[in-house]
């Protein structure tokens, strides 16, 4: 049975960057993949963060597979309800720095460099499935994760980082997750060929001072909750000559109302917005994805055994309202895979040394993102209620001045329209109480200044 110092299950964003840290410090390090190649089986996970990449993948902005992708001058996010009839949106700068430091990518092709550069920094990369942990002392006092079985056979390491994804197998067998539908979001991607110029004139592309092709307008984003909560957007490449049009929905919402979302995904396609990005162009293909947005169930209370460490989406940790998970999982990958060579270095794999893993994390941006609460707001009515009340206030508000109503007068009309939702806005702060200790506590510093808070009564 071939040993290793360390076993990276998963050559995705996370897997890549465990593999690079550790192989960096000399340890021999073994990074699987179930694909043929990696990144082949993608199809969401199609953005990735500038600044972080270019800390830790040198060389990563000057590489060929930026070529052709475009940046997303600006969203527009547009909330729709009243049986899909009425909307209310927010748009970000369109044309402007709103998103320039969100990349446009192709993972097959930067998930294929990144265990490029993996494999040039000392890892061993092999095409094989993980199917289950090899146990030290399973059924004992102290049980211990000392490597995994694969299709391709066994192999052992002292340290065992999982970074596989939302369906992670090892997570599983270990009983670190579980989870029911209530965490997984179903996506279903349409992809068209359009003419590259075609796609120029309708997004009305620029070229960005640091000569990134950008477009003018704003992509088209659009979410509800009737009857299940549900996202969608849709991005158009010129350079490559394609759109890209994404649908996401709440699983256990979609079980119980029996939504198909292949029927809401024709919806989006004939909004006017989508609708005239493929005009003339040929359907390609579809494909499916499993993430966790519109998460109510968060983050595991541990990603960690002796042994093991669960990286990214294999331990749930994609941002719950967002589903940016990359970024996510490329932090959590650093962190273990420094962790694992301290051990080595410190020949020190206790249990401590392990739970130092959950510390770290904890104590980032990831451990503050854990806010499942808030998607209540969203597949609870209530944000559907905020922003009904708030349409219905504008709409007043432009009817009664374009009839050139007196603005006091247009105020009392407008008052009893936001009324509506005062009862949300008062179970907010108790419905989202993680959120509202964190946003205590990272203000706590100014509330002592002016002698307020819990320890200056």
């Amino acid at each position: 049975m071939a040993k290793y110092d360390v076993i990276v299950v998963g050559a995705g964003p996370g897997g890549t960057v465990a593999a690079k840290a550790a192989a960096q410090k000399r340890l021999k390090v073994l990074l699987l993949e179930r694909a043929r190649t990696p990144g082949d089986k993608n199809m969401s996970g199609s953005y990735l963060f500038r600044d972080l990449n270019e800390e830790l993948w040198p060389g990563f902005l000057q590489q060929d597979f930026h070529k052709g992708h475009i940046r997303i001058g600006g969203i527009s996010f547009i909330w729709v309800y009243d049986n899909d009839q009425k909307r209310y949106g927010i748009t970000a700068q369109p044309g402007g720095y709103a998103i320039r430091d969100m990349m446009t990518v192709y993972r097959p092709e930067t998930d294929k460099w990144f265990a490029e550069q993996a494999v040039k920094a000392g890892a061993e990369l092999k095409t094989a499935l993980a199917t289950d942990v090899i146990w030290e002392n399973k059924d004992g006092e102290h049980p211990r994760v000392v490597g995994v079985v694969t299709d391709k056979g066994n192999f052992e390491a002292p340290v065992v980082i999982d970074a596989s994804g939302l369906h992670s197998l090892i997570a599983r067998r270990t009983g670190l997750t579980k989870w029911g539908t209530n965490k997984v979001m179903l996506a279903i991607k349409y992809i068209y060929k359009v003419d590259g110029e075609l796609l120029r004139k309708r997004l009305r592309t620029y070229v960005d001072t640091d000569g990134v092709e950008t477009d003018w307008g704003a992509m088209p984003t659009m979410a509800g909750s009737e009857p299940e909560f549900w996202g969608s957007h849709a991005v158009g490449e010129p350079g490559r000559g394609l759109v890209n049009i994404i649908i996401y929905g709440c699983l256990e919402e979609m079980v119980k109302t029996k939504t198909n979302i292949h029927q809401r995904m024709q919806w989006y396609i004939n909004q006017p917005p989508v609708n005239q990005l493929i005009e003339g162009g040929e359907f390609i293909y579809c494909n499916f994805h499993c993430l966790t947005s519109g998460d109510l169930v968060g983050y595991p209370s541990k990603a960690y055994l002796p042994g093991l460490m669960l990286v990214g989406d294999a331990g749930g940790f994609a941002q719950v309202v967002d589903n940016f998970g990359a970024n996510v999982a490329q932090t959590m990958g650093k962190i273990a895979g420094e962790l694992a060579a301290e051990m080595k270095a410190r020949k020190d794999y206790s249990e401590a040394m392990f739970a130092r893993y959950d510390e770290t994390w904890r104590e980032t941006y990831i451990g503050e993102d854990n806010v499942p609460e808030m998607n209540l707001l969203m597949r609870g009515g209530g944000f559907q209620k905020l922003v009904g009340c708030m349409d219905d206030a504008m709409s007043t508000f432009f009817i009664q001045r374009l009839k050139s109503t007196s603005y006091p007068s247009i105020i009392f009309s407008v008052v009893p329209k936001m009324l509506p939702m005062l009862p949300v806005l008062v179970e907010m702060p108790y419905a989202m109480k993680n959120t509202t200790s964190i946003g205590l506590k990272k203000l706590s510093g100014l509330m002592a200044l002016f002698g307020m808070g819990p320890d200056n009564k």
